[in-house]
């Protein structure tokens, strides 16, 4: 997409959902062992001079899911993808020129790298499976994600040039949803229904969640590495939760309302600001109007839960911020 193309707007409100009240394709998560708003057109980077901040995520604002990126507090917003086919759980560059997506423009679920503006995309995992969840390393130089091209979901990782592809798990479960440590020198990721950690290189696995009949996922390093917030089903729901990195102190930070039905609540896919101070995460709960995927918008909190405050509210799904 060229400059001339990329359509930049502003959210005209920022809606402040109840403190306290309160990730998978965009899918309202389910037992993985079983199988426009009003918008005003403005300049350029009108609150800051320059281009839009680090947050990213993706929408189905325009009809099917794009990529766009935004200021924190969610204003600037600009369009980075467009294309007929879905693209989703974007990740900004250290840098923030490029990012990193999943994007089924080629049929199946690809990883795609591109400019900050979704010009020069390169398919990094060029592969008939299904390539989802990327993340970019600490030191900008290579990829790891997930994959099912041997047969089951293990981790991959991968230059961002495209060469170098290497499998970094060999495992007869389920290896899915990784997360690099600050350093770069550990992941964490999901195996089966819990949260692991590892070596890159496969050594020193440490198992951190172990609720047998839990899910946990979606684990997100907080920037000084000593704690991750993830994704929960052992309220009974989907939610946020943050632990210590080794796995001691687990807390709920999007509890449901009492008296709401489960079914009505599920918060996901977490993603630190890099201060460490907020939270971001994906959500559909009474106040989104509805449950399941197209009720899912961007939230953002206070590590401790607190300053709950909703980030866009257009109809379709809004999901899997990130911030840089």
């Amino acid at each position: 997409m060229t400059g001339s193309q990329m359509r930049v707007v502003t959210l005209t409100a920022l809606l402040a959902a109840a403190a306290g009240a309160a990730g998978c394709g965009g899918d309202t998560p389910t037992d993985p062992r079983s199988g426009p708003g009003p918008l005003a057109s403005v300049g350029w980077g009108a609150h800051g001079g320059g281009p839009p901040g680090g947050l990213v995520f993706s929408s189905q604002r325009d009809g099917n899911k794009e990529i766009y990126r935004a200021s924190a507090d969610g204003q600037d917003l600009l369009r980075v993808t467009n294309t007929t086919a879905d693209e989703y759980y974007p990740e900004l560059s250290g840098n923030g020129r490029q990012v990193v997506f999943t994007s089924k423009r080629t049929g199946n679920a690809e990883i795609f790298v591109a400019d900050g503006d979704g010009g020069n995309a390169l398919n990094l995992s060029a592969h008939p499976g299904d390539d989802d969840w990327a993340r970019w390393s600490p030191n900008g130089r290579q990829v790891v994600f997930h994959s099912n091209r041997d047969g089951n979901y293990e981790l991959y990782l991968v230059n961002v040039d495209g060469t170098g592809l290497t499998r970094l798990t060999s495992y007869a479960g389920i290896d899915q949803w990784p997360d690099w440590s600050p350093d770069g020198k550990r992941l964490a990721f999901r195996r089966d229904m819990d949260i692991y950690l590892m070596d890159l290189d496969g050594g020193n696995l440490e198992r951190l969640t172990n609720l047998p009949t839990t899910l946990d996922q979606m684990a997100a390093w907080s920037p000084n590495g000593k704690q991750l917030a993830f994704m929960s089903f052992r309220d009974g729901y989907c939610s946020v939760f943050v632990m210590n990195a080794d796995g001691t102190e687990p807390v709920n930070l999007t509890p449901k309302t009492p008296g709401d039905l489960s079914s009505a609540w599920c918060s996901r896919a977490p993603a630190w600001s890099p201060n460490g101070q907020r939270i971001f995460f994906m959500s559909f709960r009474p106040s989104t109007g509805g449950s399941g995927a197209a009720y899912n918008e961007i939230f953002v909190m206070d590590a401790d839960g607190t300053g709950l405050t909703r980030l866009t509210t257009t109809a379709g799904e809004d999901g899997g911020p990130r911030m840089r």
